[in-house]
């Protein structure tokens, strides 16, 4: 399915695109249609971008295993054309390129569907466990797995962590230039506390 946009008259009488997908993502069973099953929703959450959802289908025979509900959201209140609202749904088994899913939703579904969903959900905890850990702090080294080349066509793979105000910098080790590395938390990398650094030092004089 494609991106469908709409108005904020369209997703009335919804405020904001959480209210309006949960409203989406819920129904009930209606026989005289031939819908045997309706479908609710666990726990769902909007963030970068996108709409997650654990969802459970549900009948006459019981419930089902919950699975989990993707949408591509984009949202700008202030659109010059009134359309502030779109979106583009999916399910995991479609293997969607989005993993910022929380563990509150993840811990919710059931078994997956089909190889598509066990690997999104794979990918979701590995960027899990990259970004729950502690972010760089002044003092600290920062070691990635490998070098990385910046747009002057210098490559560096260790970086002091200093600070400018209050802001968190990240100097190259080689020269000392300041550089931004995108997406840091969602990357591997070590740390070297100040602690350790001078520890090893001292063993190395």
């Amino acid at each position: 399915m494609g991106w469908l946009s709409m108005t904020l008259r369209g997703m009335a009488p919804h405020a904001t695109p959480k209210a309006y997908l949960d409203d989406q993502c819920t129904y009930a069973p209606d026989p005289a249609t031939g819908r045997t099953e309706g479908l609710r929703v666990l726990r769902s959450t909007v963030r970068s971008g996108a709409y997650y959802a654990a969802c459970q289908n549900y009948g006459p025979e019981g419930d089902r295993p919950p699975f989990a509900i993707i949408c591509l959201v984009r949202w700008n209140p202030r659109a010059r054309d009134g359309y502030v609202f779109a979106y583009k749904d999916m399910t995991e088994t479609a293997g969607p390129y989005y993993f910022d899913c929380p563990a509150s939703i993840l811990d919710l579904l059931g078994p997956p569907i089909n190889d598509h969903a066990a690997e999104w959900r794979i990918k979701c905890r590995q960027r899990l466990a990259l970004t729950s850990r502690r972010k760089p702090r002044p003092g600290d080294t920062l070691v990635l797995p490998e070098p990385l080349t910046f747009s002057d066509g210098i490559s560096e793979q260790t970086f002091r962590v200093g600070s400018r105000g209050t802001r968190t910098v990240l100097l190259r080790a080689g020269d000392g230039a300041g550089v931004r590395i995108s997406r840091l938390m969602s990357r591997a990398w070590t740390l070297v506390a100040p602690e350790a650094a001078a520890s090893a030092a001292s063993v190395v004089a």
